[in-house]
């Protein structure tokens, strides 16, 4: 991956409030799908690395910079990389644009534990060298 992940949605009315204002709450659904994209582009299953692989990536800590509402019928576009890998944790960043406008910008980080103790261990190999890939080429 030689540039950020796109991924592009269009805002729904359930997700805006009675002004036709994204609520801040439905970003972090936003993001999240832009991830797990993110992740299947790097040809990791994010439900195999909890059902067979028995760990999960939680998040655990969570940054979001709200410069411009979206609103109801937007068709946006969020851009996800990785910005940081550690020994059991990844940083996922990200920009959700319309067009040009900057909306939104945030930092989610993620850590490793294993299932279903909770207990925190490190990234397998199997999900850190795509990510590490994915990290150098953006």
């Amino acid at each position: 991956m030689t540039s950020p992940m796109r991924h592009q949605l269009r805002v729904g009315y359930a997700d805006t409030d009675q002004g036709g204002i994204v609520h801040h709450s439905v970003y972090f659904r936003y993001l999240e799908q832009a991830r797990v994209e993110l992740l299947r582009e790097c040809g990791i299953d994010y439900r195999s690395l909890e059902y067979d692989d028995k760990f999960a990536l939680p998040v655990v800590d969570a940054q979001i910079k709200y410069r411009r509402p979206a609103q109801f019928d937007d068709i946006l576009e969020i851009e996800c990389s990785v910005g940081l890998l550690g020994r059991a944790s990844v940083r996922f960043d990200y920009r959700i644009l319309r067009g040009d406008d900057l909306l939104t910008e945030a930092k989610i980080m993620l850590a490793c534990i294993e299932l279903p103790a909770g207990k925190l261990r490190s990234l397998p190999p199997s999900v850190r060298e795509p990510l590490k890939a994915a990290m150098q080429g953006s």
